[in-house]
C-alpha cells in the first residue's frame, strides 16, 4: 500500500468510515499478525489480542500523526497490548531466579544447520509452546530488542528472573530444533 493511500485511509478511518476500517484492520493484520503470534499461544488467540490492539488503535487513531510511521505505531500498541494480555492471564512468580550455568546456551554447528533450515512459521510454533512468561520475556527480549530493565519495568518480572526465563527458554528451542532436526521433521518440505 502506497503511503498516500494509507494516509487517505487513516483520515477516512478518523470520521469512522467502516469501509476503510475495514481496509486498514487488513493490511494491519497482514503486516503485524506475526508479532501476536510470537506472543500467544496459538493463532485463535494470536487473532483475539490483536482485535484487541485494533480497538486501541481505533480508539488512539486521533493521537496518530498521519505522515509518520504506522505500522511502528500500530506494532507498539500490539506488543503492550499482547504483554498485558499474558500479564493478565497469567500468575507471575515474584522470586528471584538464579541464573544457572546450565541454562546458558552453547551454539553448536547441528543448532546453527537446524535454525537455518527452520521456516518462519515453524519457528513461531515452536515458540507458542513455551509458557507463557518464558515466550514473552523470549520475544521481548530477542525478536523486540527489549532489555532485561525494561522488561521489569514492563512486565514487573525481575531482571534476574528475566534472564533466567530467557536461557530457560533458549534452551527448549534449542533441544526442540535439534530434535527435529535429527529426526529430519519439517525440513525441507518432509
Amino acid at each position: 500500500m502506497q503511503e498516500n493511500d494509507l494516509n487517505n485511509i487513516l483520515k477516512a478511518c478518523l470520521s469512522d468510515d467502516n469501509r476503510s476500517q475495514e481496509i486498514l484492520y487488513r493490511y494491519t493484520y497482514e503486516k503485524l499478525i506475526s508479532t501476536a503470534l510470537r506472543y500467544t499461544k496459538s493463532r485463535d488467540e494470536s487473532k483475539w489480542v490483536f482485535n484487541l490492539a485494533m480497538l486501541k488503535v481505533y480508539k488512539s487513531l486521533s493521537k496518530f500523526s498521519i505522515g509518520t510511521n504506522y505500522l511502528g505505531w500500530a506494532n507498539d500498541i500490539l506488543k503492550k497490548t499482547c504483554i498485558d494480555y499474558i500479564r493478565s492471564n497469567t500468575k507471575h512468580t515474584k522470586l528471584i531466579a538464579p541464573i544457572d550455568s546450565a541454562f546458558v546456551e552453547s551454539t553448536n554447528k547441528t543448532w546453527n544447520e537446524a535454525l537455518n533450515k527452520l521456516e518462519t512459521e515453524k519457528i513461531i510454533e515452536l515458540v507458542q509452546q513455551l509458557n507463557d512468561n518464558e515466550r514473552m520475556v523470549f520475544s521481548m527480549y530477542e525478536i523486540d530488542g527489549y532489555k532485561h530493565k525494561e522488561i521489569e519495568e514492563i512486565t514487573g518480572i525481575k531482571a534476574n528472573t528475566s534472564k533466567w526465563l530467557l536461557a530457560k527458554a533458549k534452551k527448549e528451542l534449542r533441544i526442540k530444533v535439534e530434535q527435529m532436526y535429527n529426526a529430519n521433521i519439517g525440513f525441507n518440505g518432509k
